[in-house]
């Protein structure tokens, strides 16, 4: 452990997340042609809610709900339209959102990668090249001399193993792969990226403190007495969860995609790339293996733990949350949850939600939780359907009302941060 993280003058985070294509609107990036090829559920981001221009504004409803922190992305193809091209007015536009994140008492925390790319990225630089490190690390780079003096939270990748699996092996997100050949590289590459972010935003911010936002799914037996069902469940875990925890803990990897892809790999300095590590939860998938739809296994949501779904078809599961923690502890970091929430526009459900997520951060290592979302935003392949806000957002009006469970949200966070 490096000592960067928790802050001395800010132990913990209580704030909420957004990320730049979901909200900021008219960015175009590989995201907008994927939607153009009609590989999308949902209709076509456009304006999202506009927060490109009411940034500041939507940064003081997080203040006003009680956050001391504010989890943001930077849009790479704002910032690097064209290869090597930097407009310097898109990251002046991130800087004055820094410098009033500032000014009214949030801590900003930048996320560098949350799923989209420069038009150019796929085609002359991919994930497959090593050539990816190096523009990632640039990109870093450029931002963080942006950013000197005012942000000290850094997240270069978001998600690195959902983008893993929905880019390379699915085929579900751009650049939309699906061969599990090129997955062990990619692997590599997105790791050794991480790596270069950091060296690049250190060496022009001593001070800061670099993370992961991982995303860890909890898994259930379909059929409890099941083996093939629980067993699964062991590949999944093992896989989806703690490949990036001993990654980041040991700088080596080894384990199994179903049904025979095996990913192995070593970094040396990839631990001492990391300051703290986040976990995103939402979740919990029951698998049945031999599956009904794919003979290696089939996973559904379902409602066993009798709070309801979410209005996307999600389990509400927060009694899994502790174990997943105590996974992600095990990598030897501190720990901040940066992203949590759910679909729920009419709130029946997020106050207990958020009741319930809130009692597992009653321990020495988590210092701060980012709800996800502060807005209703642009769900990528689902379009405007699911809510995730702590507010609303009329997308006639842009009109922003607070639901609710801001007042859950607030008192949640005194308590948290006394």
């Amino acid at each position: 452990m490096t000592g960067r993280f928790p802050f001395v003058d800010r132990p913990r985070l209580w704030g909420t997340a957004l990320s730049h294509y979901q909200v900021e609107g008219g960015d175009v990036c590989d995201w907008t042609e994927w939607e153009r090829a009609g590989k999308t559920r949902g209709e076509p981001c456009g304006d999202a809610v506009d927060s490109w221009r009411r940034y500041e504004s939507d940064a003081d409803l997080a203040r006003a709900a009680g956050a001391n922190a504010f989890r943001f992305s930077v849009s790479w193809s704002r910032v690097e339209p064209r290869e090597g091209e930097l407009d310097e007015a898109a990251l002046a536009r991130y800087r004055a959102l820094a410098e009033h994140l500032r000014r009214i008492d949030l801590e900003p925390c930048v996320t560098l990668l949350h799923y989209t790319h420069p038009l150019w990225f796929h085609e002359r630089t991919p994930w497959t090249s090593p050539a990816s490190v190096d523009r990632f690390g640039r990109f870093a780079a450029r931002v963080a001399e942006a950013f000197q003096g005012l942000v000290r939270f850094w997240v270069p990748l978001n998600e690195p193993f959902v983008f893993l699996l929905g880019g390379f092996l699915d085929g579900q997100i751009p650049p939309g792969l699906s061969d599990t050949r090129v997955l062990r590289r990619v692997f590599d590459h997105l790791l050794a990226a991480h790596a270069a972010a950091a060296n690049a935003i250190r060496e022009r911010i001593p001070e800061a403190a670099v993370g992961v936002a991982h995303n860890m799914m909890a898994f259930a037996p379909e059929r409890p007495k099941k083996f093939l069902d629980s067993l699964l469940v062991n590949i999944a875990d093992r896989c989806y969860n703690r490949a990036i925890v001993e990654a980041f803990a040991t700088g080596r990897w080894d384990f199994l995609i179903p049904p025979a892809t095996r990913i192995r790999g070593r970094r040396d300095d990839l631990p001492k790339s990391l300051d703290v590590f986040g976990v995103n939860f939402y979740s919990r998938l029951h698998l049945r293996c031999p599956g009904v739809t794919r003979f290696i296994g089939d996973f559904n949501y379902r409602d066993a733990s009798g709070y309801g779904l979410t209005d996307n078809g999600w389990e509400v599961v927060p009694e899994a949350f502790p174990a997943l923690l105590d996974e992600a502890a095990a990598a030897g970091f501190p720990l901040v949850i940066t992203e949590n929430g759910l679909a729920d526009e009419h709130d029946r459900l997020r106050p207990m939600f958020l009741e319930r997520h809130a009692a597992a951060l009653a321990r020495d290592d988590v210092h701060g939780y980012f709800h996800w979302s502060l807005l209703d935003n642009y769900e990528w392949l689902d379009g405007y359907d699911p809510k995730f806000g702590l507010y609303a957002v009329d997308r006639n009006t842009m009109a922003r009302t607070a639901r609710p469970s801001v007042e859950t949200f607030r008192r949640l966070g005194a308590s948290f941060l006394r």
